[in-house]
């Protein structure tokens, strides 16, 4: 008996044979999508990404206000914004999570809410202008707000954009 290579027929034939145990899988998966497709709620995600800028005036003349890098200004302003008071307000100026305010504590809403935000840094490679060497520089940051409807979702992103906006101003004056 020789070693021969199977060919297109074969493969054919052994689709053929076992293609219940073929079938019946792919009709369950399918069947499973669909329904998780349809019970699943929408979440929509607004983002706001924020350019962060490089001092206009040279620091020769006036020294800038911001000594640490950008990344850890952003997270910085992050924990600031993201205080019980700040939250609190915005929560209830959109009405979010109305049902769940009812039966559950505010820390679990305050948690629900943390879990819908997130913040996120873009980082390039840039050449430092002081020493002439590449480096890997933040140059931007990305701030989102999960939410099963688009028009809240995008409310509450423009105010928590605003709140880091103040607040960057407020650190830098």
């Amino acid at each position: 008996m020789e070693n021969q290579t199977p060919d297109i027929k074969d493969y054919l034939k052994i689709v053929k044979k076992r293609r219940r145990f073929l079938i019946i899988p792919l009709a369950i998966i399918l069947l499973l999508s669909i329904v998780l497709a349809v019970a699943l709620p929408s979440v929509y995600r607004s983002t706001a990404t924020i350019l962060i800028e490089e001092q206009e005036i040279p620091s020769e003349l006036v020294k800038s206000t911001v000594t640490t890098f950008a990344a850890r200004q952003v997270q910085y302003i992050n924990q600031r914004i993201m205080s019980r008071s700040n939250l609190v307000d915005i929560i209830k100026k959109y009405d979010l999570y109305a049902s769940d305010r009812k039966s559950k504590t505010e820390e679990v809403i305050l948690e629900k809410m943390r879990d819908s935000i997130k913040v996120e840094t873009i980082s390039a490679d840039v050449i430092d202008p002081r020493s002439g060497h590449p480096t890997k520089a933040t140059i931007a940051f990305s701030l989102a707000f999960d939410d099963e409807s688009p028009a809240l979702s995008q409310k509450v992103t423009n105010e928590l954009t605003s709140l880091f906006l103040k607040e960057n101003i407020k650190s830098r004056t």
